[in-house]
């Protein structure tokens, strides 16, 4: 079972190990990433966009299960009972950071982790970027929230352009280190998110219709 977005890319991988539900692979996917060095802000956001709707939509959560903003974006989905794919770099057992091997734990058992490589895979510094592929593949919607010029946040966001996918930034403080990135994507056209309407349209939820007979 492949992911059929994944499959359109051009580098797309050859195999994936799969640990956990493998059925969230054919459900609509929308990817979250964002910088490491998550702030009150970021952290404030990922709880205000991730409502129960998306459980409710059947919508998969998919992050990078990195420091900061990944591992907040997972922490919340099972918290809410919200699906969410995982994607890590190298092995399952590769490059987790070591504040995430219990979540890592929980998303096997309630999600699903995906990893490119076999277990005790020596990891190598590319697997970072091949990764950040996968993330920018699997869903036509990417958002970053928080990353400053040199995130790696940035690296996802240009693969999912060269992939024609839809690139969404949240704005934040002109001051802050950690959303300078987000706001040089916006001024370069990026798609704004200001509010959990423009999230809800982004997974089709365009407000309340009424139609009389």
């Amino acid at each position: 079972m492949y992911p059929s977005l994944l499959k359109e890319i051009p580098d797309s991988p050859k195999q994936l190990y799969c640990y956990g539900d493998i059925s969230l692979l054919k459900k609509k996917c929308i990817t979250i990433v964002g910088t490491r060095n998550i702030t009150r802000y970021g952290i404030e956001v990922i709880e205000m966009f991730l409502g129960k709707y998306l459980r409710d939509l059947d919508t998969v959560v998919v992050s990078g299960l990195a420091r900061g903003v990944d591992g907040y974006v997972h922490r919340i989905c099972l918290e809410r009972n919200i699906q969410t794919i995982a994607v890590v770099p190298g092995g399952i057992n590769t490059a987790i950071p070591r504040c995430n091997i219990d979540l890592l734990k929980k998303i096997v058992k309630r999600g699903l982790v995906l990893a490119e490589y076999p277990r005790d895979q020596k990891m190598l510094k590319y697997f970072y970027i091949q990764r950040n592929r996968i993330l920018a593949g699997i869903s036509k919607e990417i958002i970053v929230i928080e990353a400053g010029e040199k995130s790696g946040s940035l690296t996802t966001v240009k693969l999912a352009l060269d992939y024609n996918r839809e690139v969404y930034v949240v704005p934040g403080n002109i001051t802050s280190e950690v959303s300078r990135g987000c706001n040089l994507l916006a001024k370069q056209g990026a798609n704004i998110l200001t509010s959990v309407e423009d999230m809800k349209e982004i997974v089709g939820l365009v407000g309340e219709q009424v139609y009389f007979a």
